[in-house]
């Protein structure tokens, strides 16, 4: 119960209406009654301002003005933030106690809201906003003075980046084995347990670590593919709607960016797979074509100024479709021994991240982010490098079977093989050496499939498709490629260089540990 109410406050009988306004995208918002019901594509954004009936009618007033203003200038979720931090004023003594009396507003209700139980440390900055707009409004009992002197108060605010700073291995970004793996896994069996959905919903997170509302507001449109001249390649051209430009709302800004062929085919795919359900299923009138769509509309954008956003997924059905496809993928931490939980917040962290460990700018970051300055990626900065800079046989054979980048099938011999009676689909071992002429070994295993033209045998263990021997000569080969990773380190090679065969080191890993018997 409000403290107020035990106070002789007069009641607002009347709301003050403010008639139709129009938000910052230019769509209506009626502010004429108690409830005012905000433009939002992915969840119900309502202002009761019943909740504040308790408050002085004065103060009331100066919030219904100050909140019409917010929602012209500020987003959906600013002026939502905003609203519900005022809703703390109801529990001043103090500016109930100063506002009866006639008495101008000091910092009273400030100090005595700052020590509140339950009210976030960063809400007072809404307050601290709300009364110096109504201060610089002269709104009776609102001074300039008390602003200022607010101004002067240090409020402080939320802990920032603490996951990425502490490398949390369950809510920090993946780390650079994690990410392996999951590329690995996407690459092998993803198209097979995945839908086209989810597969590129995936894929773009790793590709960009955008916030799950950017996903939500993609389009078919915002994909254009262009035959490259002279070439028979295409290349594939992507806008990115922009959500934290100031200035920017919904689909009216976009960075520009090209995919690569692997990326632009699978978002083309899924744009082919989403016309096929539009002719099957058929579609509603005056909706836009999203990139990932809804199986329903959103009842409460039809008909409205967001009709055309319907078919859109929210930002949370985005959320849970990235956590349901990582699960499907089955990728096991070597941090934690569990299977890798993956919010659009760690595939934002791994990107910023990566980036950072690649040699970006600030400057750079922020654009990668999508950021309008630099002051929020200063963290990734600060954190050590999450890349793995000691890889030798014996820590690949313990982290392999953890890892579970072997993505094959161990065979005892050509009997328990497909392909197993055709001698050119066997892989061969060349003992090789820096320096000197390969040496024909033993063979490996065979190849499920057909040519593929990647070089084997660095390609095969991370195949769905190689069958290794249980006798093949594992152990040189983690042993060969061990030792060309510590020679390109030692010689001063970018990381990049060094670490490329990583996840290949790990696939024979645990190839090594079953064949060996140290696998459990």
């Amino acid at each position: 119960m409000s403290v107020l109410q035990n106070l002789s406050v007069p009641q607002p009988c009347d709301f003050p209406s403010q008639g139709v306004i129009h938000d910052r995208a230019g769509m209506e918002v009626d502010a004429s009654g108690w409830e005012w019901k905000l433009n939002h594509l992915s969840r119900r954004k309502v202002l009761d301002f019943r909740s504040l009936r308790s408050l002085p009618p004065t103060v009331f007033d100066a919030v219904v003005l100050h909140m019409a203003e917010r929602i012209k200038l500020t987003s959906v979720d600013n002026a939502k933030n905003a609203f519900e931090a005022l809703q703390f004023l109801t529990r001043s003594r103090a500016l109930a106690e100063e506002v009866e009396a006639g008495k101008p507003i000091s910092v009273a209700f400030f100090v005595e809201l700052r020590s509140s139980n339950g009210l976030a440390i960063w809400r007072l900055h809404h307050i601290r906003f709300w009364y110096r707009w109504c201060a610089r409004q002269r709104l009776p009992l609102f001074s300039l003075e008390t602003a200022d002197l607010l101004d002067d108060m240090v409020i402080g605010g939320n802990e920032k980046g603490r996951a990425v700073r502490t490398h949390d291995p369950e809510r920090g970004a993946f780390d650079e084995l994690e990410f392996l793996a999951i590329t690995t896994r996407l690459r092998a069996v993803g198209a097979s347990v995945l839908s086209a959905l989810e597969l590129a919903l995936l894929w773009l997170q790793l590709a960009f670590g955008r916030n799950s509302f950017t996903y939500a507001l993609m389009r078919e449109e915002d994909y254009r593919p262009l035959a490259e001249a002279g070439t028979d390649r295409t290349l594939h051209r992507f806008q990115i709607p922009q959500i934290k430009k100031r200035g920017v709302y919904l689909r009216t800004g976009f960075d520009p960016r090209l995919l690569n062929q692997e990326l632009g085919a699978v978002v083309a795919d899924l744009i082919a797979d989403n016309a096929e359900r539009r002719e099957r299923e058929g579609w509603p009138d005056g909706c836009e074509l999203p990139l990932f769509p809804r199986s329903a509309p959103q009842t409460d954008l039809l008909d409205g100024p967001l009709h055309d956003f319907a078919m859109h997924m929210t930002a949370g059905e985005i959320a849970s479709v990235v956590r349901e496809a990582l699960a499907k993928l089955d990728v096991t931490s070597h941090r934690t021994g569990e299977q890798l939980d993956g919010s659009p917040r760690r595939f934002r962290y791994t990107y910023g991240t990566r980036i950072v460990e690649e040699g970006a700018t600030p400057a750079q970051a922020a654009i990668g982010l999508g950021h309008t300055d630099t002051q929020n990626v200063h963290v990734y900065y600060e954190t050590r490098s999450s890349q793995v800079e000691r890889l030798d046989a014996a820590l690949a054979v313990t982290l392999g079977p953890i890892a579970d980048a072997f993505m094959g099938r161990i065979v005892e011999d050509e009997a328990d093989a497909v392909n197993g009676d055709d001698p050119a689909k066997r892989i061969p071992w060349f003992r090789r050496k820096f320096g000197k002429k390969p040496e024909r070994g033993d063979d490996l295993g065979v190849c499920g499939s057909g040519p593929c033209g990647l070089f084997a045998p660095v390609s095969c263990y991370t195949c769905a498709k190689f069958q290794p021997w249980r006798n093949g000569p594992h152990r040189e080969v983690l042993d060969w490629l061990v030792e060309e990773r510590e020679r390109k380190q030692k010689a001063g090679l970018d990381p990049q260089m060094f670490k490329i065969h990583d996840m290949t080191i790990l696939a024979v890993g645990k190839v090594v540990a079953a064949c060996e018997g140290d696998e459990a």
